[in-house]
């Protein structure tokens, strides 16, 4: 039996874009012995994963953890380590350890990394290019492509959940997934939550029911959240009931419950980020809210870099958001069936 170690150590938006690339490496390897090595934040779905081992590292490294790692693999007998977090430090790791083979994703950009000399290291590697405006592929499709797989009978999202959840919430049987983002709704588009209230509210006037979350244990949001919307504390189990709206606020939902409230939703409308991804891998139908901040020319075109290389490849809704909330509900609702 091989050991086989997959790096994903990073931010849980990254882990879902790696999910089908992960999900291949695990077929691949399926008589081998997997180890995912998780970030400090990203871990809280390590029930994606529930037939591999696991381990925490945080995800910025420092020279502990560093010095840890490095150890790790000098007294393991590991075979293959697939780099799916481009951190410079691990594209170091295959010149010191030659009896490894090393895949990894690579960046093209201001900075390379690696570096020309250190490429030569790698069994074999796949480019994500954050250099030019070129069309180029989704980097859901690029990381897969670092690990092919021929075999007919493979399916993509072909997984089982051993897992339940730990809140008696029972979920209305059509409802739409809203996500609240601070820094979307209130910094960048400057709208008051009284006017996410009315977008709530909004979307309510049909047959679905709306459930939404919100930033974790940030005491001002929920606050008004709670007092304005039927609640459900993911914390507390406790469950208040202030109006007979349609519309509930999963208060601190997070890990699995998250996952779960997405996968049983109708329809997902969020701020692009890891909702929009976990929806995505989930096939729901979804609408992403986009809003850039353009200062210049440049920021033009890293955003235009950063949007080809984040969105997956296709059936991916998305909307620009003004800052005139009339005209922006307008765009939502012409994007999505209700």
């Amino acid at each position: 039996m091989k050991e086989i170690i997959i790096l994903k150590n990073d931010r849980t938006g990254d882990l879902f874009v790696s999910l089908n690339a992960i999900n291949k490496i695990i077929f691949k390897h399926k008589k081998d012995k997997l180890t995912i090595f998780l970030s400090n934040i990203n871990h809280k779905f390590s029930f994606l994963f529930p037939n591999i081992n696991k381990k925490v590292i945080p995800m910025n490294l420092r020279i502990l953890n560093k010095i840890y790692l490095f150890f790790y693999l000098l007294l393991k007998k590991i075979d293959t380590i697939y780099i799916l977090t481009p951190k410079n430090f691990y594209y170091y790791l295959p010149f010191f350890f030659r009896n490894i083979k090393f895949y990894a994703i690579t960046i093209k950009g201001k900075k390379n990394r690696p570096n020309k000399l250190l490429l030569k290291y790698l069994e074999n590697y796949v480019v994500i290019d954050r250099k030019n405006l070129k069309k180029r592929k989704s980097s859901y499709l690029t990381q897969e492509e670092l690990i092919p797989i021929n075999n007919e009978n493979f399916a993509l999202n072909n997984f089982q959940i051993n897992h339940k959840v730990d809140h008696n919430f029972v979920y209305p049987e059509k409802y739409i997934f809203f996500h609240y983002k601070h820094n979307l709704f209130k910094n960048l588009l400057n709208w008051e939550l009284d006017k996410i209230v009315n977008m709530l509210n909004l979307f309510s006037k049909n047959s679905y029911h709306v459930l939404f979350s919100s930033e974790l244990y940030h005491k001002k949001i929920n606050n008004f959240f709670t007092n304005e919307f039927n609640t459900y504390d993911y914390n507390s189990g406790e469950k208040f009931i202030t109006n007979n709206k349609k519309i509930f606020f999963l208060k601190d939902i997070d890990g699995y419950n998250l996952f779960d409230a997405v996968n049983k939703s109708s329809k997902v409308i969020c701020p692009e980020g890891i909702i929009s991804h976990m929806s995505y891998f989930l096939k729901k139908p979804h609408l992403a809210l986009i809003h850039f901040k353009l200062n210049n020319l440049q920021d033009f075109k890293d955003q235009l870099i950063s949007c080809k290389e984040w969105f997956p490849p296709n059936n991916y809704k998305y909307t620009m958001l003004k800052k005139d909330f009339n005209r922006s509900i307008k765009k939502i609702k012409s994007r999505i069936d209700f």
